[in-house]
């Protein structure tokens, strides 16, 4: 083979390779420095991030935290997804005990998983730590939470 039937076959596998990477990618999500990816489907609703002042704390599900950052998202058929992540001002939260938690390991994470009805829907609730934060997601599965953590 010449030089340049080599070149172009090179060029042709860059090509397909870099084509199936962007069509695999998912949306990815960092919130306090903890990344998520979205799953397919889902779209970005609202993101906001909330600073308690000296007298006002904010709390997740019983876990007073000093700031958080809460991200939803929401699919075609109407199903939400949302990840809130709390942290305390130069300090780590230690531990969590959600009110109605069973101990579950989702996709490496050990934390406190919380079963809900809302609407007649399944709701499902994650809590865990990760780097001395505070991390709760809400979807309407176990598979998805579990798609949702990096």
């Amino acid at each position: 083979m010449d030089m340049k039937k080599v070149l172009v076959l090179m060029l042709f596998f860059v090509v397909v390779v870099s084509t199936v990477a962007a069509i695999s990618a998912s949306e990815e999500l960092s919130l306090n420095g903890i990344n998520f990816k979205i799953p397919d489907g889902y779209t970005a609703m609202e993101k906001e991030t909330d600073a308690s002042t000296a007298n006002d704390v904010e709390d997740i599900d019983g876990t007073a935290v000093d700031s958080k950052a809460t991200s939803e998202y929401k699919n075609a058929a109407g199903d939400e997804l949302e990840f809130q992540v709390g942290v305390k001002n130069n300090q780590k939260i230690d531990s969590i005990k959600p009110a109605g938690g069973e101990k579950k390991n989702i996709a490496g994470k050990d934390g406190f998983l919380i079963k809900e009805m809302d609407d007649g829907k399944n709701k499902f609730k994650f809590e865990y730590l990760q780097d001395g934060k505070i991390v709760k997601i809400t979807a309407v599965s176990e598979d998805i939470i579990s798609k949702a953590i990096v």
